[in-house]
């Protein structure tokens, strides 16, 4: 059996979970539990017929694995995101986590951050609680800002606030390469990337509906709709939506959000297949809190008490935060013949936001009291877009005994980001939080004091090679990026601009070995780069960052089974990292450098019809080898924990039909968010622990079928923990998630 056999007939629901594993033998591809679930009489071998009798001809065909999803259970076996071609998981010599769409349902994951709370090396929601984005940091790197959705990145800005947050009801799958990935996407963050995959239309009818509340109070309302559009149709299509008017752990907001999801697929033939697609979602929280919490009173004790975790710091007379956010593209792929097919994806994506926020001061929290706090104004009129294309040529062809797969692309990208910012203090009333008071005085709108507009365009040249020679696996891969940033600064008198352009090579080499046994060890090394924008005192643009990794690792597919565990162990360095001025802290100098090593360790498996099981553990050693900021000097980075791990199991007792129970828990070592490294300010240790429990109701009568109720519960012991703090004197802090109880009914046929 290959690893592309992996298990026959396994269907969604729990009822139809049960099944027996095929036996890893060369001589036979039969399985009984596949016939038995198909309905079948299960196969019969030849020494138990009697002679005479007349046995009716079954065709027996394995399921083979989408890389791009719908994947059933929480194992997926291939993917398209770190080759661009259709590869399985155990001959990438890289590591790489997938999230399918069964766990995040399992895990009662509402969005991206939280769907990735059990992904080793990922630190999720480093920003605490927030509604608005998605705050990952990958083996020591912020992601934010620098996102993808099918294989295209989206548009995004590290300092600007249109960024936006895919909600996951609308996701397949989330893919998570680790480490550097430039050689097929062009500049990205070395720590990883993450690749969201979108549901698309299937050859197979399913509609779906569902709502779904929490202890925070509000109603949430889904839906899922897919299949031809006709009979006998070349036509496929998909709706998915989403509307929510949900509560959250802060007194007095609400989280409202509208998202709509259509595509329609049109496939001729075998070989043809055209996707067109849209994406659109508004966000409009009601009374939403910025995220600003003193230290002293959440991290540090305060004598008057500390601050609740739910209290609004904000005010109605400034509380306005919203958010557009649409896509629209067409993915494309043809197969000239069994040697040559070719590929185009392209998007245009556009996002705005608006802002007018109270929040607490970030450089100075307190008045002289100890419990009233200074607070701020802030505004912000922003938008991004962005433009990808993105053509693939793919060759399957053998020279000899060397098996290759190649591909070659050119990836566009003309990017836009605008941001308007201002804040100030006059006007806006302090907050006693012992005896909060709000709305007292109308709040003045702040004056814009940054207005900027950068122009990016990007064009890479990529080339690479998938060499098989017997049970060896090789990975060539070279790019070369032309990255054009122009910055303009439109408040400056003379409207000054600031052009990075920066020429790159990137590469990557990597060799995995497949034992028949399941195991395949590999070796790799890859490089990537990231644009630094802005330029040093004396008005020289910045080069790039630039950044390369080295991995070994061990992957395990246990044959005949349903399961993937991963080992890695990695060195990864980054150097021209910004690091601030001696002469002045409003400048950066580029001698900065960064190192992480670290070994990560996830297993998922699907032990029996009874018991799934994920396990994760990431150890980081990290180090600030060059900064001219003393303190960090031979210091940990900041948001880099030392030690993570989780695990999850899913239980469908086969005493009771229809019920599944699942408990995780997930823990962090302590870690450093201030600059400066004072021990006071450091975050500390956490372990949170997660339940769920779902129940399909087909269990009780047939005419309840496609019915499901489920209740998850994350941080069930409510343990209140800060996520970061930037100073000990400001607003700069956040609480975790707390305990939130959610419970959805869905209806399915």
């Amino acid at each position: 059996m290959t690893s592309e056999d992996g298990r026959f007939g396994k269907r969604r629901d729990a009822k139809e979970r049960a099944r027996t594993f095929a036996a890893h033998r060369k001589e036979t591809l039969f399985a009984s539990t596949f016939a038995g679930v198909l309905g079948l009489a299960a196969p019969v071998l030849a020494q138990d017929v009697a002679p005479g009798t007349r046995l009716e001809a079954i065709t027996v065909t394995a399921s083979k694995d989408n890389p791009r999803g719908p994947d059933n259970g929480i194992v997926a076996k291939r993917s398209l995101s770190a080759s661009k071609t259709d590869t399985s998981l155990l001959e990438t010599p890289q590591a790489i986590s997938v999230v399918t769409r069964d766990q995040m349902d399992e895990q009662g994951a509402n969005t991206v951050s939280e769907a990735l709370r059990y992904t080793p090396g990922v630190l999720t929601e480093s920003n605490g609680y927030d509604i608005r984005y998605d705050w990952l940091y990958i083996r020591g790197f912020n992601t934010y800002g620098t996102m993808w959705l099918d294989g295209l990145v989206l548009p995004g800005d590290p300092n600007n606030y249109a960024t936006p947050a895919v909600n996951p009801y609308a996701l397949e799958r989330i893919d998570v390469i680790k480490g550097p990935a430039s050689v097929l996407y062009g500049r990205a963050v070395p720590g990883g990337l993450v690749n969201q995959v979108s549901k698309r239309p299937q050859p197979e009818r399913h509609n779906e509906v569902g709502i779904q509340t929490s202890s925070f109070g509000g109603i949430e309302g889904m839906f899922d709709f897919t299949g031809p559009v006709s009979e006998g149709s070349d036509w496929t299509y998909r709706l998915t939506g989403l509307g929510k008017n949900m509560g959250s752990q802060i007194d007095r907001e609400q989280e409202r959000q509208l998202m709509l999801a259509p595509s329609l697929t049109w496939a001729p033939t075998d070989q043809t297949q055209l996707t067109l697609y849209g994406y659109y979602q508004k966000d409009r929280p009601k009374d939403f809190n910025p995220r600003f919490y003193p230290a002293i009173g959440t991290l540090i004790d305060n004598s008057f008490g500390q601050i609740p975790r739910e209290l609004y710091l904000g005010d109605p007379n400034a509380s306005i935060f919203e958010r557009n956010f649409y896509t629209l593209g067409y993915e494309f792929s043809h197969e000239f013949n069994d040697t040559w097919s070719v590929r185009q994806n392209l998007r245009y994506g556009r996002a705005s936001q608006n802002m007018f926020l109270a929040l607490v001061n970030p450089a100075f929290a307190y008045r002289p009291d100890g419990h009233t706090l200074n607070r701020a104004s802030a505004v912000s009129d922003d938008w991004l877009t962005s433009f990808n294309v993105d053509t693939q040529l793919e060759a399957r062809f053998d020279t000899g005994a060397l098996d290759h797969t190649a591909l070659f692309g050119i990836d566009v990208l003309r990017a836009d980001s605008s941001t308007n910012f201002g804040n100030g203090t006059v006007g806006v009333p302090p907050l006693d939080y012992l005896d909060p008071v709000y709305g007292t005085a109308p709040i003045p709108v702040p004056a814009i004091q940054r207005s900027g507009l950068q122009k990016q365009r990007q064009v890479g040249f990529y080339a690479q090679d998938q060499i098989r020679y017997d049970n060896w696996v090789g990975t060539v891969g070279l790019r070369y990026d032309l990255s054009d940033i122009d910055t303009q600064n439109r408040l400056a008198p003379d409207r000054s601009t600031v052009s990075n352009d920066d020429r790159e090579v990137t590469w990557r080499a990597g060799l995995s070995y497949l034992f028949d046994n399941g195991i395949a060890p590999y070796v790799s090394y890859s490089t990537a780069f990231l644009p630094a924008l802005g330029a040093s005192r004396s008005g020289m643009p910045f080069e790039a960052q630039r950044a390369e990794q080295y991995e070994i690792g061990v992957k395990f597919e246990p044959p005949g089974g349903w399961g993937m565990i991963t080992v890695s162990l990695f060195d990864l360095t980054l150097e021209n990292g910004l690091t601030p001025d001696p002469a002045s802290s409003l400048y950066s100098v580029q001698t900065g450098k960064q190192r992480v090593r670290g070994l990560e360790l996830e297993g998922k498996y699907e032990i029996s019809p009874e018991f799934d099981v994920l396990a994760s553990y990431a150890y980081s050693d990290s180090e600030v080898v060059q900064s001219t900021n003393a303190a960090a000097r031979g210091r940990e980075m900041l948001r880099s924990p030392e030690h993570q791990g989780s695990a999850w199991i899913n239980y469908r007792p086969s005493a009771i039909e229809g019920l599944s129970l699942s408990a995780g828990v997930r823990m962090t070592s302590s870690y450093q968010t201030d600059a400066t490294y004072r021990d006071d300010l450091r975050i500390p240790s956490r372990a949170l622990v997660d339940i769920g429990a779902a129940y399909d109701f087909d269990a009780l009568h047939k005419s309840f079928e496609g019915t499901k109720f489920r209740v998850n519960v994350t941080n069930l012991f409510d343990e209140e923990y800060v996520s970061h703090c930037l100073n000990i004197t400001g607003g700069s802090c956040n609480y975790g998630a707390g305990r939130a109880v959610t419970a959805s009914l869905n209806y399915a046929w």
